[in-house]
């Protein structure tokens, strides 16, 4: 992340229309590489297009390394490592966390879900000190972006699913994943658990392609 990051595309969080209040899951007929069984959630979504972060797809690179970096203390697991957000600009940096008083000036996606896009007013504040006890912080280099009606074309062709993320209160036992699913689960697993919350079976989904889209049946 670099400090002048503030000049990042702005996030809607839960008050965005259209899905950004969603996941999508590329189903295993997207041949772009980039996008292989990934999970991204979104961030925009409108009229202009749309921008969203890649959220299970670790880099080699760990979080330590870069906090040190950018004059952070990383006091979280040694072994977190960076996530691709996307290949678009990926010198620029995001972090998604559930620590208010760490910056407060964030973004609230969810409601604990936060989006830091500058580290000017955490610097600012003094707070060099990141990733404690009880606190869940995701770094993510470079995003994904879609031009005007570009996502929706290609979820009509079947490249996309989408996944609902329910707001605090809502049963648990509907469709999609709960607020802290992107904090919460291991990047191997959000693909297939994704895809699990709105009773699609990943096994099934691999290989069901007919040239017209994606069956799901």
């Amino acid at each position: 992340m670099h400090e002048g990051s503030s000049q990042a595309p702005p996030a809607n969080g839960a008050e965005g229309g259209g899905l950004a209040r969603h996941l999508l899951c590329a189903v295993p007929q997207l041949q772009d590489p980039n996008f292989r069984r990934s999970v991204v959630l979104l961030l925009e979504h409108g009229d202009e297009g749309a921008l969203g972060l890649v959220v299970n797809n670790p880099l080699d690179n760990t979080v330590a390394d870069v906090a040190r970096g950018l004059g952070l203390r990383w006091c979280g697991d040694e072994s977190e490592r960076i996530r691709l957000g996307g290949p678009v600009e990926t010198a620029r940096g995001w972090i998604v966390h559930d620590d208010a008083t760490w910056d407060p000036t964030s973004t609230e996606l969810f409601p604990g879900v936060r989006l830091t896009t500058s580290l000017e007013p955490v610097n600012r504040a003094g707070h060099t000190d990141i990733g404690g006890p009880g606190t869940r912080f995701l770094f993510l280099l470079g995003y994904a972006g879609w031009g005007g009606a570009q996502l929706e074309g290609e979820i009509a062709a079947g490249s996309w699913v989408a996944i609902p993320i329910r707001a605090d209160g809502e049963a648990p036992e509907g469709p999609g994943v709960g607020p802290r699913f992107i904090l919460d689960t291991a990047p191997e697993a959000m693909w297939d658990e994704a895809l699990r919350s709105i009773g699609i079976d990943p096994a099934r989904l691999v290989g069901l392609h007919n040239g017209r889209g994606t069956e799901m049946a």
